[in-house]
């Protein structure tokens, strides 16, 4: 092979990685759309025996979870209980637990503290918290519950639903309308991003059944 005849291939070859490159970059918005709209669960909604919070995002679970209250859609809003990373720092600062800081949260939005109910038993992360969930709910004779959570958060759930708990209490997920996290756009803020990939591997996790420790909320 003489030098001409190489040089021309190693533009042939380069030539056709940069078309490999121009290809990948321009199917990666559609990839990031999809993705996005793959981690973001709506049931659509019906009455229900319960509206349960999942823990964390507040207080943008808790005010789409009264404004359902309002609606009628169930008698009663269930708060699950997740770990405090700082229980300690908290009570030394004055502040309530999360817990109650929820609670608080779901009144001043309309729900009556008799219609408020808590979850006693503590969850590390949210495949514990939707077993203790699907628990409370037989031990109450719930037949149908609505799981409120963050957007980016529904797929995850409503994965781990189905695969554990779904034949024994029907759940249906429902997204918070009030936490950003657009699935067309969602790459594009660092918060945003930060919360869709751990939901991928969250979801990867779960679906492969990862030996790693549980995927953490």
């Amino acid at each position: 092979m003489g030098p001409v005849h190489a040089r021309r291939r190693r533009w042939a070859l380069a030539l056709i990685a940069l078309g490999l490159l121009a290809l990948a970059l321009a199917a990666l918005p559609f990839a990031l759309r999809a993705a996005g709209r793959f981690l973001v669960v709506a049931d659509p909604l019906e009455p229900s025996d319960a509206i349960v919070v999942m823990d964390g995002g507040r207080p943008a679970r808790e005010v789409e979870a009264a404004a359902l209250y309002r609606r009628g859609l169930a008698p009663r809003v269930v708060l699950s209980l997740g770990r405090d990373p700082m229980p300690v720092a908290r009570r030394l600062a004055g502040e309530p637990p999360l817990q109650e800081q929820s609670a608080r949260a779901l009144v001043h939005a309309g729900v009556p503290p008799d219609a408020v109910v808590r979850i006693r038993r503590e969850a590390e992360n949210t495949r514990e918290e939707l077993a203790i969930v699907r628990e409370w709910a037989e031990h109450a004779g719930l037949r149908r519950v609505i799981l409120v959570t963050s957007p980016h958060h529904t797929r995850r759930v409503r994965l781990i639903w189905d695969a554990h708990h779904q034949a024994h209490v029907a759940a249906l997920v429902h997204p918070t309308p009030y936490e950003p996290f657009d699935p067309t756009r969602w790459w594009r803020a660092r918060r945003t991003l930060e919360k869709g990939l751990h939901e991928l591997f969250g979801v990867l996790h779960f679906l492969v059944g990862s030996p790693l420790p549980t995927f953490e909320r």
